[in-house]
């Protein structure tokens, strides 16, 4: 019997759907809304969830197609139920129920962290014990995963998510929306010069102290129309928070006695990122790029490791 995955991530801005054959992905179909709400100069949650209504039906369609299979075919329907906006959530929750109905399956609800923290091992074999590190525009947190339904936050951020705050500081800069990557395209290391204090490596992650920092010199710069030097002050923050990421993940290495580290969240994108943690760890494990966003196939791979798997 051929067990087919359908899996929906709407928890954002991005609606996708994926279909997969037990863990092998088939097809991953993913709409953004990057144009629609870059003239808002950010995600307003109501645009969000109607551009979900809007998109879903034809990414639904586009994924079956590009699977090669018919709707009838499909075992099982995984979807994204938290955390997230909670329109967005509403829009894939709704879908999935309603096609779940339709075809007489049920409908099983998934946690998008779970997602991303899972995300690396999509095309390979899940090496468990393992520390996650996800940082994204909503999160940013690290944890332990024992086994697929044994996955524990040991650490989070107190206020801001780090992907947020790359935005909010590119959008200071000039940059358009999503401004985090602009930062990273712009980084130059030689240019990373000014001095941001770095906090203790045992406490939980806080990102709207170096946030209002950085923003704070932005404007006063304005105000006292001095030359802003885009590249200087985003390579000095990026540096500063590539940075706390590593002394954070190195100090939960060491305590928890692995040599395997996975990384989800967009942020896992950066390229500075990628180079420290090829420098830092022997064992690591980063998404491949079309999962290292928001989508669905992550959602269609945790649903298997933590239901179909053998071994759970």
């Amino acid at each position: 019997m051929n067990n087919y995955i359908l899996a929906i991530e709407t928890s954002c801005d991005d609606t996708s759907i994926a279909i997969l054959k037990e863990n092998k992905v088939l097809s991953c179909v993913t709409k953004d809304s990057t144009k629609s709400l870059n003239e808002f100069g950010g995600i307003v949650p109501e645009i969000a969830s109607r551009k979900h209504e809007e998109f879903i039906i034809d990414v639904f369609n586009d994924a079956i197609k590009e699977a090669g299979i018919k709707k009838e075919d499909i075992n099982y329907i995984c979807y994204t139920n938290e955390p997230g906006l909670p329109g967005s959530l509403h829009v894939g929750k709704t879908f999935a129920l309603s096609l779940a109905y339709f075809l007489n399956i049920k409908a099983y609800p998934i946690n998008h962290i779970h997602g991303h923290v899972l995300s690396p091992f999509i095309n390979s074999e899940v090496k468990y014990p393992f520390i996650s590190l996800i940082a994204s525009g909503k999160t940013t947190s690290i944890y332990v995963a024992k086994n697929a339904n044994d996955i524990t936050e040991v650490i989070k951020t107190d206020d801001d998510a780090l992907g947020e705050t790359f935005d909010k500081i590119g959008k200071a800069l000039g940059y358009p929306y999503p401004q985090g990557p602009w930062i990273d395209k712009n980084f130059v290391l030689e240019k990373a010069t000014i001095e941001f204090p770095h906090p203790q490596i045992n406490k939980n992650f806080s990102f709207s102290g170096i946030k209002n920092r950085v923003i704070s010199l932005i404007n006063n710069k304005k105000n006292k129309k001095e030359y802003i030097d885009k590249i200087e002050i985003g390579s000095s923050f990026q540096k500063w928070a590539i940075d706390i990421l590593m002394d954070k993940l190195e100090f939960f290495k060491e305590k928890y006695n692995t040599s395997i580290v996975a990384i989800g969240g967009g942020v896992s994108a950066n390229s500075l990122f990628k180079t420290r943690i090829k420098e830092l760890f022997d064992y690591s494990f980063v998404p491949e790029k079309e999962y290292s966003c928001d989508n669905a196939a992550m959602i269609g791979f945790a649903f298997y490791e933590k239901y179909l798997k053998k071994s759970n």
